[in-house]
């Protein structure tokens, strides 16, 4: 067993260190030319003489993310309920849903600065709205999927649609709903990002912009790297909490 652990733990090491390893040997032995593939160094030392400083345009785009998933996560779960308690409203609402999940972020920012300007309700709205279709698709998917053997049962002792809903396909989506819900981290910071390239002034996105604007690759490595940085702290926390959250099934 604990061979296996530290095969398991060798490799994760490995697969850490091989990007910044290639990446070195790339820069430093093969001599790529830095327009193209900026020193290490170079990059880490890009956040120096930024105003604000690099944590507070991180800061910016992981409050703007994770109250967009948040939001979104909450009203995709509750209109997947809402449609599977009503079919009227499923009916309803099911073909605007489907259209609006396939639309890129990048297409619906126009809208959202024609709407909200250059506030922040819109940034926040964006990365709702990416997470908040995909999830109901996914949760409404879940409950189609349900045991018809369980349907039967809850059927014949009776119980309250609202005790059904809450007590029986609530626990249903939340535990199989996690891949959905960990391919919705990278929607949201996506869009988030999206947001930041039009209007804002502070902001991992607003790096990026800014970046591209005056030729500054090494600034812009560092906001792509912080990017991802952010989408594996973000995985991490959520995978967390799911554990605790859906104790029944990680205990089984």
């Amino acid at each position: 067993m604990w061979r296996k652990v530290a095969i398991t733990l060798g490799w994760t090491i490995v697969g850490y260190i091989a990007l910044p390893a290639i990446w070195v040997f790339l820069t430093n032995c093969l001599q790529v030319n830095p327009r193209f593939l900026p020193k290490i160094s170079d990059v880490a030392t890009a956040w120096v003489g930024l105003n604000p400083s690099i944590l507070v345009h991180m800061g910016a785009t992981a409050v703007r993310f994770a109250i967009g998933f948040i939001l979104g996560t909450v009203i995709g779960l509750g209109l997947a309920l809402a449609m599977f308690r009503f079919r009227a409203l499923d009916a309803l609402l099911s073909p605007t849903i489907q259209s609006m999940r396939a639309v890129p972020a990048a297409a619906i920012v126009p809208f959202f600065l024609l709407w909200f300007g250059f506030s922040e309700t819109g940034r926040y709205l964006l990365a709702t709205v990416a997470v908040a279709f995909n999830v109901s698709v996914a949760a409404r998917q879940i409950l189609n999927t349900r045991s018809p053997v369980h349907e039967a049962f809850f059927q014949s002792i009776e119980t309250p649609p609202w005790t059904l809903t809450f007590e029986y396909c609530l626990p249903l989506v939340l535990e199989n709903i996690l891949p959905t819900l960990r391919y919705s981290l990278a929607l949201a910071i996506g869009a988030v990002t999206v947001s930041e390239l039009l209007g804002s002034q502070v902001g991992l996105g607003y790096l990026i912009q800014t970046s591209r604007a005056t030729f500054s690759l090494n600034l812009l490595f560092l906001a792509m790297i912080l990017l991802g940085f952010l989408s594996i702290v973000a995985d991490f926390v959520l995978c967390y909490f799911w554990k605790h959250i859906v104790y029944w099934r990680t205990k089984s």
